[in-house]
């Protein structure tokens, strides 16, 4: 119970609640008004202070509902946590015309038209400059603060505006056609605090854009798959942050709670107006996995959408890559071994999985490397027809020390047999700005 002093009673106002003893006998009713010669005639009977109860907690189905109707969202008030609320949701149908249209072949996914990837200029190795290295991290930092601003609105119950999506995606289209490498190295900036989903998002966004283009998608339709990629964990947001930061084991029911996230997701992009067709096909399928043991609906290779196969790739490996409550981040070279491994399990498609290997190699693009002369470097271009062999630059002599500006050089080691990577090292080994080397 709270004690309130008299002395901090306000003249001339309505007792909003009940005021009592401390063994809570009312002594002032709700409604009361409290007027000065009311407040002296309780000091007068000895009254020096007065308790309030204390507010109960809201139970977990109050903060769900709260939240559901925040996010413009009330057909999903009443839904329950766990594996009962995951079977709610999947008994609502939710998604199911969505099947019908992969079913009935009326969502094309398979590459027309011109490539895009036929229209790149790539800037050499060696000739961006600090400004423009400095002008894309710059895009970077806002993109990343777009993307935050489009997932909080979505779940304020905000209006979003697919346009602002588009020119995301956009952005990073463009980027690719001049840069793929600096775009693929940017993506591997993470969050160093805050919630992790919105780094994520983006950098999902940035590989899905990169993986679609290395398999001959045209520039429409790699707009469309980064855009779904943007949005493709939106319901991840609707999730307790108590499982989603949870730092031991997932119980059954939290599990199931992660399990719904797709379909939540469903539901808040159904409040964005203008979306193409393609963009909520890759959000609910997008964790789904060509064995037919992904969530939520259990879907095999042919009955999920390829833009959704392709974000998954890009999904997985950026959260390999990328720290979470609960573990440390994969070094890039053990993901992408993962991500190999997962196609021969049948969880990921091979052929996407391959588009990204040529994209960004076996030590991917931004990995940092030690050679067999013991210097370190890091690894700024793929050779797609050697994936363990990419160029690299060097960054550090022998003794670990860095190398001057001018010094820093670039070795292919698909042209320079005497050099091979003798081992892969995480980000942090490096002392180095993102772009150093670059």
């Amino acid at each position: 119970m709270k004690e309130i002093l008299l002395s901090t009673l306000n003249a001339g106002t309505t007792a909003s609640n009940d005021y009592t003893t401390k063994d809570g006998a009312v002594i002032i009713p709700a409604g009361t008004s409290l007027t000065g010669d009311y407040i002296e005639g309780l000091k007068q009977r000895g009254i020096d202070a007065v308790y309030l109860k204390d507010e109960p907690e809201p139970s977990v189905q109050e903060i769900d509902n709260e939240k559901f109707k925040k996010a413009r969202l009330p057909e999903l008030v009443g839904l329950k946590r766990g594996k009962d609320g995951f079977l709610q949701l999947i008994k609502d149908n939710k998604g199911l015309e969505l099947d019908n249209l992969i079913k009935d072949g009326k969502s094309p996914d398979k590459p027309v038209g011109p490539m895009l990837k036929d229209s790149i200029c790539q800037i050499k190795n060696g000739e961006r400059s600090p400004q423009y290295k400095e002008a894309i991290t710059t895009i970077y930092q806002q993109a990343f603060f777009r993307t935050r601003t489009i997932l909080d609105s979505l779940v304020d119950g905000e209006l979003v505006s697919a346009e602002a999506i588009r020119s995301l995606s956009c952005q990073f289209v463009n980027i690719y056609l001049t840069d793929r490498d600096i775009l693929l190295n940017i993506s591997t900036t993470k969050p160093t605090e805050g919630d992790y989903i919105y780094h994520h998002s983006l950098n999902t966004c940035i590989l899905s854009i990169c993986i679609a283009a290395s398999y001959g998608y045209n520039e429409h339709q790699i707009i469309e798959i980064g855009m779904g990629a943007l949005l493709h964990d939106a319901g991840m947001l609707l999730i307790p942050k108590e499982i989603r930061f949870k730092k031991d084991a997932l119980g059954d029911d939290d599990w199931h709670e992660i399990r719904k996230h797709p379909l939540l997701g469903l539901h808040l992009v159904e409040n964005i107006k203008g979306l193409p067709q393609a963009v909520p096909l890759i959000v609910y399928q997008s964790h789904e996995r060509d064995n037919g043991k992904g969530y939520p609906r259990m879907r095999s290779n042919k009955m999920i959408h390829n833009y959704a196969r392709i974000v998954s790739v890009a999904d997985v490996y950026e959260a390999l890559t990328s720290p979470r409550a609960y573990r440390e981040a994969s070094i890039q070279y053990k993901a992408m071994e993962t991500i190999v491994n997962m196609t021969r399990q049948g969880l990921i498609s091979g052929e996407f999985a391959k588009a990204f290997l040529e994209s960004t190699s076996l030590f991917p693009v931004g990995s940092i490397v030690e050679l067999s002369n013991k210097c370190i470097g890091k690894v700024v271009r793929s050779n797609p027809t050697s994936f363990s062999k990419p160029v690299v630059s060097v960054i550090t002599d022998a003794r670990g020390e860095i190398l001057p500006e001018g010094k820093i050089h670039f070795e292919d080691l698909s042209q320079n047999t005497n050099l091979q990577i003798a081992r892969a090292f995480p980000a942090s080994a490096l002392k180095a700005d993102i772009m150093q080397g670059f």
